[in-house]
């Protein structure tokens, strides 16, 4: 279901909490329920596309049927107040409006600015006034002196995610699927994810089938639709969650998303 579709599900007259509709299957996500002890669900993706949004926003709506969860996203904490005054809205005309000022849609765009990316947190905001999702939050550190590094803003993020973790709640992330390496890092320092407890945290890598993404990239480099390369020639996997049992790998699972990916230009561009 796309995110508007499930605004007009959740819609309802009066003051009364909206009902919640069904999740969106995702095949496979038995063994995620099976997990009760778990305190970080991430999510990696490659910023820009329509489609991963989509999923993420499903991976929320079905890990909520089974736990109290908070929604993560990769989005500068600086604004988190206009994070908040969107996600207390009644996410009308109005609402959007306002939201669409925020810095987070005005920033360099890496797809995180995307119209997809919006659409996510229209979802979230309905998910929290029908009481699925308890809030969102935007946990990229601000820029400072002390976080020059890329090692130092990837332990930077980790400490906000568990500082913001609450009790018996699972927290959902979307983040670039580089700060979502576990084990294994490929980088010459520590990635986010691997700064979690990991006997209770899973990660995922999101997966398509080729596509593309809307994204700054190449030399020179150019932002715009960019191609998704996929490593399947045949038999493409369908949509589904596949949990890893080879320990040290660099991500507990994969997120297929069963079709390619298309791209997600920034919202600036179409906003009103």
């Amino acid at each position: 279901m796309h995110a508007l579709l499930f605004l007009a599900a959740l819609s309802s007259p009066g003051g009364a909490a909206p009902a919640s509709p069904p999740c969106n299957p995702i095949p496979g996500w038995n063994a995620i329920d099976q997990r009760p002890d778990l305190d970080f669900l991430v999510i990696g993706e490659m910023h820009g596309s329509s489609e991963i949004p989509r999923i993420f926003a499903d991976a929320v709506c079905l890990t909520a049927a089974t736990r109290p969860v908070t929604a993560a996203v990769e989005q500068n904490e600086a604004g988190q107040d206009a994070i908040d005054a969107f996600m207390a809205s009644d996410g009308g005309e109005k609402a959007r409006a306002a939201f669409g000022k925020a810095l987070i849609w005005h920033t360099p765009p890496d797809g995180r600015s995307s119209i997809a990316y919006f659409q996510l947190f229209e979802t979230l905001r309905a998910m929290k006034a029908a009481h699925r999702i308890d809030r969102v939050i935007g946990f990229q550190p601000a820029a400072s002196p002390a976080l020059s590094t890329a090692a130092a803003r990837e332990e930077a993020m980790a400490q906000r995610l568990m500082a913001q973790a609450r009790p018996d709640t699972t927290m959902v992330v979307l983040v670039g699927n580089v700060h979502a390496i576990q084990a294994a890092p490929t980088r010459p320092y520590r990635t986010m994810a691997s700064y979690l407890p990991p006997e209770r945290t899973i990660t995922l890598d999101t997966q398509g089938n080729g596509g593309s993404i809307w994204a700054c990239m190449g030399r020179p480099v150019t932002c715009d639709t960019q191609p998704m390369a996929s490593g399947v020639t045949s038999n493409p996997p369908q949509r589904h969650v596949e949990l890893l049992s080879q320990p040290g790998q660099p991500y507990s699972g994969v997120l297929y998303l069963g079709q390619p990916t298309s791209a997600s230009p920034p919202y600036a561009n179409a906003a009103p």
